[in-house]
């Protein structure tokens, strides 16, 4: 069976391949950067249980076993500063012989190949499928059912545990894995609400794509999946999460027009959180704004909240941008944003994230 992670087709090698695994057993090689330190490097091994020795000239050869590798990454990160670990080079090999030139000349940052240790269980979390979409409700104003907010939870090996999408992502960003695990969640979310109506589909701009590529290339699985599920592109909302740490906007916004360009909508999620927001709202031009659940926390006893709140719908309001408080879990949060005007309404109050979506119809609001 073919994953959505192996892909083939005309885009970047990230769209097709995840990062492999580091094996179980082996031999990890490290290049410090300074000579001199590969005598205090293979001490502080040794000390730790390792048996290093020299095979290749200013390098350290450190044998493993299975269940080894952990503890030899968090002797490593102990025994080097932060930017020994960037600068020191690393190979694993797991035959007998000594590496040759070639693979010495291929070795990759020890910092990388650490970040892909600690990140193991989330590549074969990936290549293993093992996840689920959860659907949370979003609703009119007037109380509605108007769409799903699509959300990812793992699932531990085991099946009986679900992992959360916070431990996920955290993974995902620290072994450099944050494009294969939104791509991953993107066509899941795809697959499993087809047939539900309208869903918000979460896009982390920390996992843009490569500038150097094409993004109607590196889109074309989203496209071709939306189209595969029969659902209609104008029912597909990308939702730009984290939207405070977006630095490179000119390429997030060359994407969310090729979104466009299929027939998707764009929300801003976390509106009102940092200093970005409004040259987002300039810049993207979203569809709908999700204003920031801190924002809403509290907003009927708390009148700087509340005017901030109606300024921001009104500003909405006036560039035909439609706005959605989320995080809503009193019924006097959800008479305040209602007050000041909000088109759509989320939050534990009215529909926490499930397995299953909300089925259509109407819930009845206090007046």
């Amino acid at each position: 069976m073919t994953t959505p992670h192996h892909r083939a087709g005309p885009a970047c090698v990230d769209c097709q391949l995840l990062p492999p695994a580091p094996p179980a057993r082996g031999r990890l090689i490290i290049a410090p950067p300074l000579a001199w330190s590969l005598q205090g490097l293979a001490q502080a091994l040794r000390q730790a249980g390792f048996s290093p020795f020299t095979e290749v000239d200013s390098t350290l050869s450190v044998p493993f076993e299975p269940g080894q590798l952990q503890p030899l990454a968090a002797s490593l990160e102990a025994a080097l500063s932060s930017v020994e670990l960037h600068d020191a080079r690393a190979l694993v090999v797991e035959d007998a012989p000594a590496p040759s030139l070639d693979a010495l000349l291929r070795m990759e940052p020890l910092a990388a190949f650490l970040a892909r240790v600690r990140a193991a269980w989330l590549i074969d979390l990936l290549a293993e499928q093992r996840a689920v979409t959860y659907f949370q409700p979003i609703y009119t104003a007037a109380g509605d059912l108007f769409a799903h907010e699509c959300l990812l939870r793992g699932i531990e090996r085991d099946g009986r545990g679900l992992i959360s999408p916070a431990v996920l992502y955290d993974a995902a960003a620290t072994g450099d894995l944050l494009f294969h695990l939104d791509r991953f969640a993107r066509l899941l979310a795809i697959r499993s609400g087809a047939g539900i109506g309208r869903l918000f589909i979460n896009f982390t701009p920390t996992a843009i794509y490569n500038p150097a590529f094409n993004p109607a290339f590196c889109l074309r699985s989203t496209v071709e999946a939306v189209h595969a599920a029969g659902i209609p592109p104008a029912d597909i909302v990308f939702e730009v999460v984290e939207s405070h740490r977006v630095h490179d906007v000119a390429h997030l916004v060359r994407i969310l027009e090729t979104y466009r360009a299929a027939g998707f909508a764009v929300a801003l999620d976390d509106f009102g959180e940092g200093y970005s927001s409004l040259n987002l709202l300039d810049r993207v031009r979203p569809d709908y704004l999700k204003l920031d659940m801190q924002l809403v926390r509290g907003v009927d006893a708390n009148p700087y909240r509340e005017t901030i709140l109606r300024r921001i719908v009104e500003m909405a309001s006036d560039l035909g941008v439609r706005t959605l408080a989320e995080g809503i879990e009193t019924e006097a949060e959800l008479a305040a944003v209602r007050d000041a005007g909000v088109d759509f309404v989320q939050g534990y109050l009215l529909g926490r994230p499930a397995a299953r979506p909300a089925p259509p119809g109407v819930i009845a609001f206090a007046a």
